[in-house]
Formats: structure tokens, C-alpha cells, sequence
């Protein structure tokens, strides 16, 4: 039995994520300083006396690099992807060389080159974007994030697109290609395509509300504390982007619906999303005295 590594690397973050964000979660104040000061981060940073251990921390504005990252690998992703399936071509051998090594030479490439071409277009729309909105309009304050953060960054953007790759028709040595193979898609992936550009749209609308907090009406930034964000979805949750990002991985996940290893890479992205919404909506709620009492973390009118 062939080992497929993303599968390990994704279920490992998820055990992570679950484990140490239930004990931060509940016994915080019985754990060792290191353990906080390396999870927490941003406004919900970890604000005690520092661990004596050394702790390499990098700025949080460090995270436009994943999207640098994401946005070339996404796009040449793309373009493997339009050379195989539209004219023809083959995958560079050492690339599927590396989907083998990283996925297994044994692994399923049922993922039909429609649905594989529309997931890698909105991934590649999704890194542009972010790489946009991180360069160009969120407001970084000075806090720091842990190097392990960081370096799980560039993971989750590699392990997606890679995975992505990895199941679909066309990208395994042991099977030839044929271009005229299923096309179809389905309403239900229909209705992902829609949820995801839903989600993608507010996502940019609720950095943009979260970035205007932080400038005046010219532009220009005036601060860099944190202030309560009102108006669209922060109306009815704490953390909207978090949801956007949320909705968006359900999204490409039917539509990759026989992608068994994109599974983990969502059940990541769920865990994570869910943690770090919950700990900032605390943080509101115990930084901002008139927080609205009927605003939740992440899912409207329920968590």
C-alpha cells in the first residue's frame, strides 16, 4: 500500500488544529506558555510573560508571500492543465514523477478535465486576488506570527493545487488520455460554482470593511487598532471572511467530488477556519464591551 503523503501532511494539521485548539480552548491556563505563544496570533495573540524556549516569530504581514506563491503555481497549474486537456499534450514526465511521490503512482485520476479546468481557474482567480488584497488593501498591524504558521502557509497552497493535479484524468504515467473522456457536470457543481463566487466576492468585501476600519475617507491609513466591523455579513457573524473561506473549499470539493485526497485538504481548511474564528469572536467579546450579542463566530444564527 502506497503511502500519499498530502493525505498524511493534511490529516496530521487536523489532528493539530483539533487537539491543541480544544486544550487552548478550554484549559489554556494550565498548558505550557509555548504552546499558546505558538498558535495564537494577530489580535488574538498571546499576551502573557514570553516562553523561555526559543520562539522564531516572522511579521503577519508576511502572509501576501503565500499568495505570491499560490498565484504562479496556480497559474502553472492552469496551464498544464488547458496543454493537456485542450491540445493534446502530455504532462512534463518529472512533474507526474512528483504527483507520484507525493500522491502515490497508484492513485485514482477520475477528476474529469472540466471539472479539474474550473477548479483550477477559481483557485488561480482566488490566488490573485488574495495576492491583491494582501499587497494592495488589508492594513497590517505590528504583530507577529510564529515561523511554523508561516511555513504552513506555503503548504496548505502547495498541498491544494497539487492535489488538485494529482486525481485528475490525464496526469498518471500507468494511463493514456483520451480527450474526448466525461465532461459533465452536474446542477449540484453548478450550484458550487455559484457558492464559490458568492464567497469569493464577499470574502473581498469583508477585507475591504475590515482594511477601511484602519484608513479615513481619502484612504489613507490612520491606525492600526482594532475596532468593531459592521455592515453585509459582519452583521451576522465575527469572522466572514473565515466563512467565505469555508464556503468556498465546500465549494470546490463538489466539484472535485471524486478527489478523495481534496477531502483532507477541506477538513484542514473546516478545523482551521473554525478554531480561529472562535478565538477571535471571544476576543471581540471580551475586547469590546457594546460587541453586538447576537453576532456569531463564523456560521450565522448558529456558532
Amino acid at each position: 500500500m502506497e503511502l500519499n503523503l498530502i493525505k498524511l501532511i493534511f490529516a496530521s494539521f487536523v489532528a493539530v488544529i483539533v487537539v491543541i485548539g480544544s486544550l487552548i480552548n478550554w484549559f489554556e491556563k494550565y498548558l505550557p506558555v509555548i504552546l499558546p505563544q505558538t498558535f495564537r496570533y494577530g489580535k488574538f495573540a498571546y499576551q502573557g510573560k514570553p516562553s523561555k524556549l526559543w520562539v522564531i516569530e516572522v511579521p503577519k504581514s508576511w502572509f501576501k508571500h503565500f499568495y505570491v506563491f499560490a498565484s504562479v503555481y496556480s497559474l502553472y497549474a492552469l496551464y498544464l492543465a488547458i496543454d493537456v486537456y485542450m491540445y493534446g499534450g502530455k504532462p512534463p514526465a518529472w512533474f507526474v514523477s512528483y504527483l507520484d511521490f507525493f500522491c502515490g503512482s497508484n492513485r485514482k485520476t477520475e477528476a474529469n478535465r472540466f471539472s479539474v479546468l474550473v477548479v483550477l481557474t477559481l483557485m488561480t482567480l482566488q490566488s490573485f486576488r488574495r495576492g491583491y488584497e494582501t499587497w494592495f488593501v488589508s492594513v497590517f498591524s505590528d504583530v507577529k506570527i510564529n515561523i511554523t504558521q508561516y511555513i504552513v502557509g506555503y503548504t496548505h497552497y502547495w498541498g491544494t493545487i497539487t492535489t488538485i493535479l494529482a486525481e485528475a484524468e490525464g496526469f498518471k504515467k500507468s494511463r493514456t488520455f483520451i480527450p474526448e473522456s466525461d465532461t459533465s457536470f452536474s446542477y449540484v457543481q453548478i450550484f458550487a460554482v455559484i457558492l464559490f463566487i458568492y464567497a469569493w466576492i464577499n470574502q473581498y468585501q469583508a477585507g475591504k470593511t475590515l482594511a477601511n476600519l484602519r484608513k479615513n475617507r481619502s484612504g489613507a491609513v490612520v491606525t492600526k487598532e482594532h475596532k468593531i466591523p459592521r455592515g453585509g455579513l459582519f452583521e451576522y457573524v465575527s469572522s466572514p471572511h473565515m466563512t467565505c473561506e469555508m464556503l468556498m473549499y465546500i465549494a470546490l470539493s463538489f466539484i472535485l467530488f471524486n478527489n478523495y485526497t481534496f477531502k483532507y485538504i477541506l477538513f484542514w481548511v473546516v478545523s482551521n477556519q473554525l478554531e480561529s474564528s472562535l478565538l477571535s469572536h471571544w476576543w471581540y467579546l471580551n475586547t469590546f464591551k457594546n460587541y453586538p450579542k447576537n453576532r456569531k463566530a463564523i456560521i450565522p444564527f448558529v456558532l
